[in-house]
């Protein structure tokens, strides 16, 4: 069984996910309270632990402003600096513990060769301190606050850092409403901290959850077991060479699950190369009308020409833009996994052994591409879905049922991949 992390890149929140900040935070929120309602003449209750710590993870001036209501801004700040104040000085002491195998997590993830990034609602000072005191700042390649340039959320955070890493292939893991909302903004998986501090009514929906930061690890893990079964369902670990297309709707994950495919048959020592159907496009004619989508979307005698054909003869070919992996040919004998949408019914699917549909609801598909394509190709790209892929897939898909024209059918609603 395989070990595999087919991720590339892990985004972590920090306090109440790495950093243990009720073992100092309540201290010195109180202590800068008292200090701060002295010196306004107020005489009031403190707010509790439990409201001091629903602050956490969130922009302290939000939280500032949700706690203390009554208070105009200008005492607000006061109070707010006398805490942050309090809280500086205990960390200059020493007091900022960890999470429980928070520095082992990491540190396995980035041996892994995962890229590690940080999106945190702290200040800048706050978290320069946090990746040294915690000696995180050897594994993280990125991190970034609500104080750095050009950010004005934990979604922007996201998607910078996804940028950074060139990847989307990308988890984020975080205990609070926040944390998961900026993974759906960017289209990701969210991992939830169940031991963080979201607070008893807060509703933190999530794709995988865990108890304890050492659990990431195995979870992230999943997603590989699931697509190895896939693999041994088809045969394919049986029968190297074989021609594998994996389609589906609009954002239903078919590059990603092709390239991990391919990365799977790797690691048994089959040869593998992973392509996107995009390689092969003509670049125009494609209507909502299409009777035949691919015919319009792929320049089929090109792909019949320069690929299947000579790989069913068993010659090398050459990919000069490389494969989803970064190969650049296909050796003699490789298995070819092909991704690409309207391979449902289609001449084409003759030329393939094997065909996998991935299944993924059309709200899911929608949260994605807002999260993709939104930030990336803007408003344009959300409007040819609309218009054209979704009602394309739904006319093939009626025409060419999955589960009868496909070897299998995967629901592709969590990209962490299916536990059963």
């Amino acid at each position: 069984m395989t070990r595999s992390l087919l991720f590339d890149a892990v985004v972590f929140d920090l306090d109440g996910t790495l950093v243990a900040t009720d073992s100092f935070w309540i201290e010195s929120a109180e202590r800068g309270a008292r200090r701060a309602f002295l010196a306004l003449g107020m005489v009031r209750d403190l707010p509790t632990s439990e409201q001091w710590l629903s602050l956490v993870g969130l922009p302290l001036d939000v939280g500032f402003r949700m706690l203390f209501p009554d208070l105009g801004e200008k005492e607000r700040l006061t109070v707010l600096r006398a805490c942050v104040e309090e809280e500086e000085a205990m960390l200059r002491a020493g007091k900022a513990p960890a999470m429980p195998d928070a520095l082992a997590t990491v540190r396995a993830l980035h041996e892994a060769g995962l890229v590690l990034g940080i999106a945190s609602n702290c200040q800048l000072s706050y978290l320069e301190h946090m990746l040294d005191s915690l000696e995180l700042r050897p594994f993280i390649t990125r991190a970034y606050c609500r104080e750095s340039p050009g950010i004005e959320s934990k979604g922007d955070m996201l998607a910078r850092l996804l940028s950074d890493f060139d990847t989307r292939a990308a988890v984020m893991v975080g205990d609070r409403s926040t944390d998961r909302d900026a993974a759906w903004e960017n289209g990701l998986p969210h991992v939830h901290c169940a031991f963080g501090f979201a607070q008893g009514d807060e509703s933190v929906e999530a794709e995988g959850r865990i108890g304890a930061l050492r659990e990431l690890p195995e979870l992230l893990r999943r997603r590989a077991r699931w697509l190895e079964r896939a693999l041994e369902r088809l045969g394919a670990f049986q029968r190297p060479g074989l021609r594998l297309g994996v389609t589906g709707g609009p954002a239903a994950g078919k590059t990603h699950v092709a390239r991990d495919l391919a990365r799977l048959l790797r690691e048994r020592g089959q040869p593998a190369v992973a392509l996107s159907l995009a390689s092969f496009a003509p670049g125009s004619g494609l209507t909502a009308e299409s009777l035949d989508p691919l015919e319009h979307a792929v320049d089929l005698p090109r792909l019949v020409r320069e690929l299947l054909r000579p790989h069913e003869a068993g010659e090398a070919i050459p990919l000069p833009q490389g494969d989803l992996l970064g190969q650049d040919h296909i050796p003699p004998g490789a298995t070819l996994v092909l991704e690409g949408a309207f391979l449902l019914g289609n001449k084409l699917r003759c030329g393939l052994d094997r065909l996998i549909h991935l299944d993924v609801p059309e709200n899911v598909a929608w949260q994605r591409l807002r999260g993709r394509d939104a930030r990336g190709r803007g408003s344009r790209a959300l409007e040819v879905a609309r218009d054209t892929l979704f009602p394309l897939q739904h006319a093939l898909e009626r025409r060419a049922p999955p589960r009868a024209s496909a070897e299998l059918v995967l629901d592709g609603t969590n990209p962490l991949g299916h536990a059963g």
